[in-house]
């Protein structure tokens, strides 16, 4: 009876070491769980960290691109403002320059015409009108072919520009550097048809003074002859 309490004895006390040793193990496995948990949640806190850095220098790296962008289309809207200011100027001068040699150059036949003869004076006329129309049409296709060249020119010299621009912004995506080639060639486009059009009036309105200053030199030499017949007619009455 004796050997069974005490085999009863070692056998709780057996049971107790043994709950004692799960009991053990479940309190270290639960402190390596909650240091495995924390070390985990260190982790993603730095991965989380590294990527707001990473976002936000991205971030800014794009809002510095995107300053420069804008900095580049400002320069080249100047230049290219500035040169459109420079042909019209340019252009005006010319213009201006050409009327005032025409006046020179009529006020100078009308001068030497008012010298000759009345009945060499009508055929001198339409020679010198036939010559100074022909004159006038082969200004007209120089000026033509010149602008010509001048267009071509300017057109090479942008699209070199637009060449060496490309080479600098290579690194950019190619949906940049597409959509900034069809808003450049839209705007060549547009600057051309605004030059032209502001030629076009400006020929418009100096030929219409050219008709005008034609005009007034042919009513005064029709003055002229009309005075000069008058006075011949005054003159056979008196003798006679």
């Amino acid at each position: 009876m004796k050997d069974q309490e005490e085999k009863k004895l070692r056998e709780d006390d057996l049971k107790l070491k043994e709950e004692k040793l799960r009991l053990e193990f479940l309190e270290k496995q639960r402190i390596r769980q909650e240091k495995q948990a924390l070390k985990e949640e260190e982790q993603n806190e730095r991965r989380l960290e590294k990527q707001r850095v990473q976002q936000d220098l991205q971030r800014n790296n794009e809002e510095k691109q995107k300053l420069k962008d804008l900095e580049i289309q400002k320069e080249k809207d100047e230049i290219h403002r500035l040169q459109e200011e420079e042909h019209k100027l340019k252009y005006e001068e010319k213009k201006l320059n050409e009327a005032e040699q025409k006046i020179k150059e009529i006020e100078a036949q009308r001068l030497r015409e008012n010298e000759i003869q009345i009945l060499r004076e009508e055929e001198e006329l339409r020679e010198k009108q036939e010559t100074f129309r022909l004159k006038e049409q082969e200004e007209i296709t120089e000026l033509r072919e010149l602008k010509l060249k001048k267009h071509l020119h300017r057109q090479k010299e942008e699209e070199l520009k637009l060449k060496e621009e490309d080479q600098k912004l290579k690194d950019l995506e190619e949906q940049k550097v597409e959509k900034a080639r069809i808003a450049e060639e839209n705007r060549i486009k547009e600057e051309d048809k605004r030059i032209k059009e502001w030629e076009r009036k400006f020929d418009r309105d100096q030929i219409k003074k050219e008709e005008e200053l034609i005009k007034k030199f042919n009513d005064e030499k029709i003055i002229n002859e009309d005075e000069k017949i008058k006075n011949g007619n005054e003159k056979i009455i008196g003798e006679e």
